[in-house]
């Protein structure tokens, strides 16, 4: 067990850090296994004793829940592979992403399966989104209030295809949806498709050429064109806003954060009309990194992980390696309803940031918000589990685990851990 460590290492912190101390637990009350807590915060340096952490561990096929000394409070051990996320529940039910078996499309975080499994360990529910080399779900699944999920899916677009959308190299390619599904029912009620909001300065004898900063709420396919396994985009975090009914989602390879308009029908999601923004299913916000549709503005991310959205209407992001080997986690001041205007300024104000030069892995990766203001970063392939202070300073370590996928803190008093006993 990894003894506990206090020290304070070289780190990047913004002058604002201090100030956000009360800033709190995701506002996706529909998915409790993030930062449900919102206890008041105190300006001194202690470790969060009144929370407890879900570890998704990628390998072990487990998620647990720890305390600070590392004991093991409550696991779940998997019949098949994480895919990845976990969801802890206010009843202490677990939704899970698993691997499917002979599966088709096989690339990094691929899943297939989703599972919700309650806390005597039987399964409630479980449903499959995969189809040979077709389509595949993957990375992350949200529960929403109505009970439906919602995750990502890679779907196949062939060599030729992907000409005819002006795509500018000559290979099969895996452009991203996003699927909206009651499990009970296994019905599609939502989804979204990347390639009806695409723009290209490629191909002028296709319809969707165009100059691409001119367009900046569509998504410029040739943008990662180098990408020769045609995982152009790669989400691997989805948040739903439901109070204001936007989907925020984290694109690694184009190192930004996309939010879309979810009051669409699913028909105007194929449009460019419809909605409370009234741009049907193109981009209503993106920020991280500007060159994406060639735009102004400062880059602050270098591939990114889980688009954790903040009580405050902040959110946190985890920048894999906006320096060289380095990560960071960075937590930006959001302003909707949004706007994105074409060879303008629009990125969001960064408010907070932590980096260290031991803090680095090229995949995965998280940070949260605790309840008494600590943020607990997950180390992703690392599998180092840290928690930082407002100000910056390292209070806890665990390097019990050698990959996680995310790890989310919840307070001791919290339903999901009343309801697991504990």
């Amino acid at each position: 067990m990894k003894q506990q460590q206090n020290f304070t290492p070289l780190l990047k912190v913004s002058l604002l850090a201090l100030l956000l101390a009360f800033t709190a637990c995701s506002s996706d009350d529909t998915n409790t296994s993030e930062d449900t807590s919102e206890e008041e915060t105190t300006d001194e340096s202690t470790i969060d004793t009144n929370s407890y952490i879900l570890v998704a561990d990628t390998n072990s096929q487990g998620a647990y829940i720890i305390n600070h000394d590392g004991d093991q409070l409550f696991s779940w051990k998997f019949d098949r592979d994480l895919g990845n996320d976990v969801n802890l529940l206010d009843d202490g039910s677990l939704v899970v992403c698993l691997k499917a078996d002979n599966a088709g499309i096989t690339l990094g975080g691929y899943g297939g399966i989703m599972r919700k499994i309650n806390v005597d360990q039987s399964i409630e529910w479980e449903v499959s989104y995969s189809s040979g080399d077709d389509y595949m779900a993957h990375h992350d699944v949200e529960y929403l209030s109505n009970g439906n999920i919602i995750f990502p899916v890679w779907e196949k677009i062939t060599a030729d295809e992907a000409a005819e959308l002006g795509f500018s190299e000559n290979y099969d390619i895996f452009p991203e949806a996003i699927i909206e599904m009651n499990p009970l029912t296994e019905e599609i009620v939502w989804e979204w498709h990347v390639t009806d909001h695409v723009i290209q300065n490629h191909d002028a004898s296709k319809e969707n050429f165009g100059v691409v900063v001119e367009h900046p709420n569509k998504v410029d396919i040739n943008y990662n064109s180098s990408q020769t396994n045609g995982d152009l985009m790669h989400f691997n975090g989805l948040t739903l806003d439901e109070t204001n009914d936007v989907l925020y989602i984290t694109v690694n390879n184009y190192s930004e954060v996309w939010v879309l308009d979810h009051s669409t029908t699913t028909e105007e999601a194929s449009t460019s009309t419809g909605g409370n923004y009234n741009l049907g299913g193109d981009l209503v916000y993106r920020y991280g990194n500007p060159l994406a549709y060639d735009n102004v503005g400062e880059v602050t991310l270098n591939n990114v992980h889980y688009p954790n959205l903040l009580t405050t209407g902040n959110m946190i992001v985890f920048a894999n390696d906006i320096y060289d080997n380095q990560s960071e986690v960075v937590e930006y001041k959001l302003n909707p309803p949004y706007q994105l205007n074409a060879g303008e300024d629009n990125e969001p104000e960064v408010v907070w940031s932590f980096t260290d030069p031991e803090l680095y892995t090229a995949g995965l990766g998280s940070g949260v918000r605790m309840s008494n203001g600590n943020t607990l970063i997950a180390e992703g392939r690392d599998g180092t589990l840290w928690e930082v202070s407002a100000s910056g300073e390292v209070l806890w370590q665990n390097t019990d685990y050698n990959t996680t996928w995310r790890a989310y803190a919840f307070t001791v008093d919290a339903p999901a851990i009343l309801a697991l006993g504990l």
